[in-house]
Formats: structure tokens, C-alpha cells, sequence
């Protein structure tokens, strides 16, 4: 049974459906002149509500299992400009107060960004959020435990010149790993997801680009990242299902500083043929 349903009183028959759909699963009736569904390619649908999106008479509806409510949005989409300063104000932050960000504030921006693209429309994204200060400076702490093993085992590692100074100060009370920041976020999938990686990090990104609306500051973590992909004891110690892996994590928080100004950066790299 499809999970599309088509308003017969309501389709004008303007076939738009029909054209925009990726598996041919709406098809113009000659007769009725009205959108049906195609049975047989309806097992196909990727759930994208593209068609239901875009008819103009509001004929079509698309609804499936673990469907989330559509999110309230704004009438108008931003301008080039607003959109641009916010892109190229974003900075990455490593200095946060000393502030939890209310649960209510993120779960806003994921219902935002659950809206990312995915690879055929997967939704494959899954996101773990460590909610307490104190856990991440433990989640910290582990990292320091693989940095001081991997100088022993390691010493070619790619970070070995840093690991030094970030094992000291973490000694000293000061996290390098995480910058203190009050939340980490783990956007995660199944390991045998061919394109979860992409998924993850087109999520992630969205989640980079909108935190700054709601006042918030973010920092990819990197050094996190690298310690969990080598070592299958870190990635197992976060708590994801057995078979899902982290493919990149986040800090999140509150800016302690804000940047007053848009520091250069090199010419786009543009090949034009």
C-alpha cells in the first residue's frame, strides 16, 4: 500500500507531480486527467514529500512511519545578504561560558536540521548529546588517556607534535580537547552505510550554520574525532549502538567572546570549463 494519497476533488491534473518525482511513482491518468499512484513503483518511494511539497492545490499527501511534524518556518527565506553574513560570520569557538544551553534550545535546531539532505533520502543521521559539563570534561579526560598511549606507541601519530601541550594543560585543569565547552554532539549512523559519512557531515554542517540564530557557538572537534576512529574502545566507551560509529563530533555552548570583525580568507579556487 503507497503511502501516498492523492485528493482526486482537489488535483487539478497539472502533472508537476509527475515530473519532479525521481521513481516515477505519480503518473498522469489520460482519462481522469488527475494524478494516480503507480502501484508497482510505489514500494520505491523514498518518502522525500517533494510531491506533496510542490503541488500547488495542496492535492497530495505523504505521510509514513516515525514521520516528525513539519517544523514552523518563516514566510520568506533569507536574503543573499543575510545569508551570507551569517555564513561568514561564524567563527569557531573554543572559549564558552560557563552555561548549560536548555535541552528546549536544541531540540529546536535538530527538528531544523533534520532537514539536511540525505543520500536518497535515507534520514540516516543520528545524533548522541552528552548534556552534562561534567561528562565531557570525563569524555575529555579519555582522549587524554589515548594521547599519552599514543606517544608511547606512536610517536609519527599526525598530532604527536600537539599531544604534549594538550596532555599538559589538561594536567593543569584546562581542557584543549573539548575548550570546555559545555555539550559535545556525536552525529552517528550504521557502519555499513555507504554514504553515512556524507550524511553526517551535510547534518552537521546545518548544525554548524544555524547554532549562531539561536546564539550559540560551536567548534568542530577534530582531535575527538581522530581518537575515536582509532581506537574501538574510545568509540564503544560513548554509548552508540553496537553497530552505528560517531563520524564527527561538535562542541556547542555559549560564545565567552564575540568577534567584531570578518577575518580574510584565500580567493574561492574556482575552476571554470
Amino acid at each position: 500500500m503507497s503511502d501516498i494519497t492523492i485528493n482526486n476533488e482537489t488535483c487539478s491534473g497539472c502533472g508537476i507531480c509527475t515530473k519532479i518525482c525521481p521513481y516515477l511513482i505519480l503518473e498522469l491518468n489520460a482519462d481522469l486527467k488527475k494524478a494516480t499512484v503507480n502501484e508497482h513503483a510505489a514500494p520505491y518511494c523514498s518518502h522525500c514529500g517533494h510531491c506533496s511539497a510542490i503541488c500547488p492545490e495542496g492535492a497530495i499527501t505523504i505521510t509514513y512511519p516515525g514521520a516528525a511534524p513539519i517544523p514552523l518556518v518563516a514566510d520568506s527565506i533569507p536574503t543573499a545578504g543575510e545569508l551570507s553574513r551569517l555564513i561568514t560570520t561564524r567563527r569557531s569557538i573554543r572559549d564558552y561560558k560557563d552555561k548549560k544551553v536548555p535541552k528546549e534550545t536544541l531540540e529546536q535546531i535538530f527538528d531544523v536540521i533534520r532537514y539536511a539532505p540525505t543520500g536518497m533520502n535515507g534520514q540516516s543521521v543520528h545524533w548522541l548529546v552528552i548534556q552534562e559539563p561534567e561528562e565531557v570534561w570525563k569524555f575529555a579526560g579519555k582522549i587524554i588517556d589515548w594521547a599519552v598511549e599514543v606517544l608511547k606507541t606512536q610517536p609519527d601519530h599526525i598530532l604527536a607534535p600537539i599531544l604534549p601541550m594538550i596532555i599538559q594543560a589538561y594536567e593543569q585543569g584546562s581542557d584543549k580537547v573539548c575548550h570546555g565547552a559545555p555539550h559535545l554532539v556525536f552525529v552517528h549512523g550504521h557502519k555499513d552505510n555507504p554514504v553515512g559519512f556524507i550524511d553526517a557531515i551535510i547534518a552537521m554542517t546545518h548544525l554548524d550554520i544555524i547554532a549562531p540564530v539561536f546564539g550559540l557557538g560551536t567548534c568542530w572537534a577534530g582531535i575527538a574525532q581522530i581518537a575515536l576512529n582509532s581506537s574501538p574502545e574510545l568509540m564503544n566507551s560513548i554509548g552508540l549502538p553496537k553497530d552505528h560509529i560517531s563520524h564527527y563530533a561538535m562542541m556547542i555552548g555559549y560564545p565567552k567572546y564575540q568577534y567584531h570583525q570578518i577575518p580574510h580568507r584565500n580567493a574561492a579556487k574556482v575552476t571554470w570549463v
